[in-house]
């Protein structure tokens, strides 16, 4: 990541193009396979993110309030507002599309903190933790969301420190300081490497961007229509042969419902 947003190696339309087996992985559920079964603990605070719909007379009618929107893993609004800020800095908005704050990212990764991938809950976790290789990823005794509440705190304790302001007030270029300087290793995260919080942070953000909405992210399926992917069909039975590209219509999973 570059403070320099016009010297980047690659665009993003670049990175979109090359991304596409990652959108497929998951929508397909290999990523949020440990994370179905979510907290049942009752949200505790709800949020008032919603759009108004038009009338056939065209008078803007009452909104509805979307009661997903509220905090299942986050206390406190600044910690979601600073993960919401780290995510739109590694997924922005351009001319592309939406960013990681309109397409819902923050709300995807507050609902998985709080369920089974927040608790690790699918994964081996009695150690013994050591360096592991390449191929095994890091190995820590800490949870993942104990992982989030540790660099979320420090990314707003290096704001104060070097900007005298909390991570969500600080301008673009010095929140990519801050995690140009984590992704680097330059800062210290207490119990792991901080480049290991980054990439994790990355992950779950592009998940949060492509996952299907059923898991809050991806809001009207945008993720998927700025790389035309066309969603959760069942089947390409009828398509796989053509050798022209299909536009498909975004379909999500609760398409499939019966009525």
């Amino acid at each position: 990541m570059s403070n320099n947003e016009t010297e980047k190696s690659f665009s993003r339309r670049n990175f979109l193009k090359m991304s596409g087996v990652a959108t497929g992985t998951l929508v397909a559920g290999t990523y949020l396979g440990s994370l179905l079964k979510e907290d049942p603990a009752a949200p505790e605070q709800a949020a008032t993110d919603t759009e108004g719909q038009q009338s056939e007379g065209g008078e803007q009618a009452a909104e509805s309030p979307d009661y997903t929107r509220a905090y299942k893993f986050f206390q406190r609004q600044e910690d979601f507002a600073t993960i919401e800020a780290a995510a739109e800095r590694i997924f922005p908005e351009d001319d592309n599309g939406p960013g990681a704050k309109t397409l819902g990212v923050a709300w995807f990764i507050d609902h998985e903190l709080s369920a089974g991938y927040g608790s690790n809950s699918r994964e081996y976790m009695k150690g013994p933790f050591k360096e592991g290789t390449d191929f095994q990823g890091p190995q820590y005794a800490m949870l993942r969301m104990d992982i989030f509440s540790e660099g979320i705190r420090v990314m707003n304790e290096q704001a104060q420190e070097q900007f005298d302001a909390t991570f969500p007030e600080l301008d673009g270029g010095q929140q990519d300081d801050i995690l140009t300087q984590i992704e680097q290793d330059e800062i210290e995260i207490p119990g792991l490497k901080a480049s290991d919080f980054f990439e994790e942070l990355r992950l779950v953000t592009l998940s949060g961007a492509y996952a299907d909405p059923l898991y809050r992210g991806n809001i009207d399926m945008k993720g998927w229509e700025m790389k035309k992917f066309p969603g959760a069909y069942m089947s390409y039975a009828n398509e796989i042969e053509s050798e022209e590209f299909i536009d498909k219509e975004q379909q999500p999973l609760s398409s499939h419902i019966s009525h």
